[in-house]
């Protein structure tokens, strides 16, 4: 469509659309899914429609451009800064990608080339236009020639630009008309088109000359055909679209345009797809309706909005449509929104029914069965009582016309015998219609006992005893049965052409109700009652009641509560109630309970079938599921799969050919289990946002996202592009770095915060609706960088330091303790030199004078010798005093052998024989200087009392160190004593105090006769 048509007369377009609302039937497995403003799109009016190099979908609008993802629409719109969108009013078509990934968008402010990765673009600079207008500034959309170059026009010019360099070539046009632009077009042969006003020409960019071929224009107002726009196929054809003669062909031989299409329609927006059986087809856009014509079979089909189908075509004039070859989706914009075909997430064949000509739906379908003979040829019957007729190959669907008698009448069920006959379930009789003879009969009249004569027949009618059919079936043998509402079960006796009573009692008193009969490989009649499930035998002569047992204790089931049962190809009985569905075997012997907590998401089931693959179907009030017995998962389909509801309220039927089939609400759906389309295809995975402390933070492809100090929250979103059934899409990522495993999700949204420095990878992965996953998935680098407390010279610089400090206090103590050295070593040798000489002094005076008055004063002498003696202790406790104070002294060795020294030359004089043991190998170990003093006085204090009191003739010390604990043994065989008996003296007490002292213990055993054994235990720190 041209500018002028869409400027100009959007308004008139608008309303033709907004008016067209004469609905028909439609027969397809085409869905649409609808989106509009409700979804996030900036306006309902779609202008353009594009897919980018990363897969992302863009859609231009009256009012904005919008980016999806198959969730969410971003928006972008003009705010008035240069590196943003110019104009929020999307031309038509104008939104096209080049081949370096560039979107270039045209606005009815100038043209905008945008980079749709880092979301930032570049408004082209345009001559000004005459009436100097920026809001009149509209482009036409940009088409690339086959060198790159691109092609557009505005109101006044045409233009050549270079994609990479900007440059600009400026052309004239042949009729230039205000408040419209023309459009190029660019073929690939390298023929370059425009399309102005509603005429056709050919350009040469050499001569500048324009060769007109068809369409009204100044010079040929009276030609016959409007043109709207063109398009050109994969395989090169050129088509113009028109308002008269619909769909034109270009004849490169013959240099001329021919009709297309055998219906001629008025022609808006033209896509080209490829089915699945590689058939092209063309999607043909209308003012109200979107048309799919397949070429190699000439049909047509057509789609129109439905007023209460959600899944029907939006309404309104079809305005741009984009067929995307990877994905099969058809892209549909309208003046009321966008819609999606999709071939893969459309997984059953669908069926309107309508209630009347005017386009209202029926209620609800309650069954459809193929005929009895021909496999394209279906019987239907709604909750109305209308019995329909539909041709599967034609998708043609026709009401069969009923009698009076069933007007107004509910129906319930419906069968067809063997003879082609179909029999009804109406809520008060049955109906009984021959397709051959077009031919009904209505058994109307029943009593408590009997259902009586047709309605041929002649008699009083009585409301009371006229019963309600829930249930028909034909067994083996060609016997009708009926089950009631209330009254139990009955069969059909062709002899008497009446219904006969079937008694349960005693097994199921009436009134009971019966919902369900199917009979089983053996023959047997299966009968389901409000009252429990009944067993026939197949001589139909027994009768008995199987209940099921030994079932899950989280299910209680209740034969009262049953809803629907199901026999299988294995003789398998399947049986349903209130949140529980059970597997068990013709006893009742349950095999298998699915509930919530094992994928049965239903409440309530209502239809139970079984496909030829053994997979079991189930209707139910939540989604329709599929159960694969061999492994107990269960598959969920919707509308998003393409079933018209998402409720199911009616029993499942099989076709000979396997294609199953139920009942909806407005029609019934249709399907192959077997060919269930599934999605091949794994989704591009795309990084849709990321922040850095909430705030975004624009990144291209392969950049680095660095995080600096003060950067803690990072937050990625991300999207896989797959837009079928976008909602089942699944996601696993990982930090490198940081998770140890994948984390599997349904967000989009990863957020991680306080992150070490260093380089991570962060590594997404997304699945598809069918959980085929895309392994290689998108990868965003990512750099913490360290504060400078967190870099390795900080940390070089903090060893440093406490290196340095460990050293100072090291030498310091180092120095201190050399200090304290000297001035032990200081008073030790003035304690030498002045005490201890003073003292020898005195006990040599003492002996001096011993001798000089030993004849004159002999009393005197004693106490001159008690003086000698006393200075010779005092000089030696001095010894040690001095021994102890000096610095040289503080090993633990020094201290042994002074131990030795001292208890040599004690015990020699005594005569008592005197040994020492050490361990080896002996540690070298400082010892303090009250360590040193202690141990020594408890040594010398313990072999100085064995020496005066224990009259020994031996004595032994033993002494050895294990890690930092030290034991010192003091062992002599003297007298010894009773510990108990000894008064306790300074001696004793001043040991354990000096043991205390040091952080030690003492041991005193001793015994008269044996000898005394003292043992000091201390840990030397």
């Amino acid at each position: 469509m041209n500018g002028r048509a869409y400027i100009v007369g959007w308004a008139s377009w608008l309303l033709m659309g907004l008016l067209a609302s004469q609905l028909h039937a439609q027969s397809t497995d085409v869905a649409f899914v609808r989106y509009t403003t409700d979804q996030g799109l900036s306006n309902d009016g779609i202008t353009a429609i594009a897919r980018d190099q990363r897969g992302f979908i863009w859609i231009g609008t009256l009012n904005g451009l919008n980016r999806f993802d198959g969730i969410e629409f971003k928006i972008y719109k003009r705010t008035g800064k240069p590196a943003d969108l110019p104009g929020n009013y999307i031309v038509n078509g104008g939104i096209k990608p080049d081949r370096n990934g560039f979107l270039w968008i045209s606005t009815n402010r100038g043209l905008y080339r945008f980079d749709p990765v880092r979301e930032q673009g570049q408004t082209i600079s345009l001559p000004l236009l005459n009436d100097q207008q920026a809001d009149n500034d509209f482009i036409s959309p940009v088409h690339f020639d086959r060198e790159g170059k691109g092609w557009f026009s505005s109101i006044e010019h045409l233009y050549r630009i270079d994609p990479i360099t900007l440059e600009l070539t400026t052309f004239s046009l042949p009729f230039p008309v205000a408040g419209t632009y023309d459009e190029p077009f660019a073929d690939r042969n390298g023929q370059l088109w425009l399309h102005a006003q509603d005429a056709l020409y050919q350009f040469d960019a050499n001569t500048q000359r324009y060769t007109y071929l068809l369409g009204r224009d100044q010079q040929h107002a009276n030609a016959q055909v409007d043109i709207g726009g063109l398009y050109e196929t994969a395989a090169g054809e050129l088509y113009a679209m028109t308002s008269q003669q619909g769909l034109l062909r270009y004849d490169r031989e013959r240099k001329r345009f021919t009709p297309s299409l055998s219906q001629p329609q008025l022609i808006t927006a033209l896509a080209e797809s490829n089915d699945s059986d590689g058939q092209s087809s063309f999607w043909l856009g209308g003012t109200d309706q979107l048309t799919r014509y397949e070429p190699t079979q000439h049909r047509y089909t057509h789609f129109k909005r439905i007023v209460d189908d959600g899944s029907s075509y939006p309404g309104g004039m079809t305005v741009q449509l984009l067929a995307d070859s990877l994905s099969g989706i058809i892209w549909v914009g309208t003046v009321r929104g966008l819609a999606a075909i999709d071939p893969v997430g459309t997984k059953f064949g669908s069926q309107r029914v309508y209630a009347n000509t005017n386009g209202q739906l029926t209620d609800n379908v309650q069954v459809v069965a193929q005929d009895y003979k021909a496999d394209s040829l279906y019987w239907g019957l709604t909750g109305q009582g209308t019995l329909f007729r539909w041709n599967q190959a034609a998708r043609l669907l026709r009401p069969v016309p009923t009698p009076g008698a069933m007007e107004g009448r509910l129906a319930h069920s419906f069968i067809q015998n063997k003879r082609g006959y179909i029999w009804i379930g109406l809520q008060d009789g049955v109906g009984v219609y021959d397709p051959a003879r077009k031919h009904w009969r209505m058994y109307q009249e029943y009593s408590s006992q009997t259902l009586n004569r047709s309605v041929t027949n002649k008699g009083p009618m009585t409301t009371v005893d006229r019963l309600s059919i829930r249930s028909l079936y034909e067994d083996h043998t060609g016997r009708i049965w009926v089950g009631a509402g209330k009254q139990g079960l009955f069969w059909y006796d062709p002899a008497a052409d009446r219904f006969r009573p079937w008694p349960l009692t005693p097994f199921i008193p009436l009134p009971a109700g019966i919902s369900r009969i199917q009979e089983d490989s053996q023959g047997r009649l299966w009968v389901l009652t409000t009252k429990g499930l009944i067993r026939i035998s197949a001589d139909r002569s027994r009768r008995s009641r199987v209940s099921i047992h030994k079932a899950n204790p989280a299910v209680q089931p209740s034969d009262q509560l049953q809803s629907t049962f199901m026999i299988s190809r294995k003789d398998e009985l399947w049986l349903s109630g209130i949140d529980f569905l059970v597997r068990a075997d013709t006893n009742g012997r349950v095999q298998q309970t699915y509930t919530l907590a094992n994928g049965l998401l239903a409440d309530h089931i209502f239809g139970i079938a079984e496909d030829q693959r053994g997979h079991i179907w189930l209707s139910t009030d939540e989604q329709l599921h599929e159960l694969d017995p061999r492994n107990g998962h269960f598959h969920y389909y919707s509308k998003a799969s393409g079933l018209l509801t998402n409720t199911f309220f009616e029993p499942i039927t099989e076709n000979r050919q396997g294609e199953l089939l139920i009942g909806t609400e407005g029609g019934f759906s249709y399907f192959q289990p077997e060919q269930l389309r599934q999605n091949r295809r794994p989704p591009p995975v795309a990084i849709t946002e990321i922040r850095v402390n909430n705030v975004v933070r624009r990144a291209g492809p392969g950049q680095t996202i660095q995080l600096v100090p003060g950067e803690t929250t990072l937050t990625v979103s991300f999207a896989a592009l797959n837009y079928s059934q976008s909602q089942k899409n699944t996601y696993a990522y990982r930090l490198v770095g940081f998770d140890k495993d994948w984390i599997v999700t349904n967000a989009r949204t990863v957020t991680y915060t306080n992150l070490a420095p260093g380089e991570y990878q962060l590594r997404i992965r997304g699945a598809n609706n069918d959980g085929l996953w895309n392994l290689t998935g998108t990868t965003v680098q990512i750099n913490v960088v360290p504060a400078f407390h967190q870099t390795i010279w900080f940390k070089f610089l903090m060893l440093a330091i406490g290196l340095g400090l460990f050293w100072s206090v090291y030498r310091y103590r180092q120095l201190q303790q050399q200090k304290l050295a000297r001035i032990r070593d200081r008073i030790a040798k003035d304690l030498h030199d002045d005490m201890g000489s003073t003292l020898s002094s005195i006990r040599i005076f003492s002996d001096v004078l011993q001798t000089q008055i030993a004849d004159t004063k002999p009393e005197a002498v004693p106490l001159l010798q008690r003086i000698s003696t006393n200075a010779a202790t005092l000089a030696e406790s001095m010894q040690d005093i001095i021994w102890t104070i000096k610095a040289q002294h503080d090993g633990l060795s020094d201290v042994v052998s002074r131990m030795r020294e001292f208890g040599l030359r004690l015990t020699e004089a005594k005569g008592i024989r005197f040994s020492m043991n050490v361990t080896e190998p002996f540690p070298a170990m400082k010892l303090n200087i009250e360590q040193r003093r202690n141990l020594y006085l408890i040594f010398k204090e313990s072999v100085n009392n064995a020496v005066k009191y224990a009259d020994c003739s031996e004595l032994t010390v033993s002494l050895s160190i294990i890690g930092r604990q030290l034991s010192i043994q003091i062992d002599d065989n003297g007298r010894g004593f009773e510990p108990t008996l000894i008064r306790s003296g300074n001696g004793l007490t001043n040991l354990k105090t000096r043991a205390q002292d040091i952080g030690g213990t003492i041991q005193i055993s001793s015994s008269p006769g044996v000898g005394t054994t003292i043992k000091l235990t201390a840990t030397i720190l």
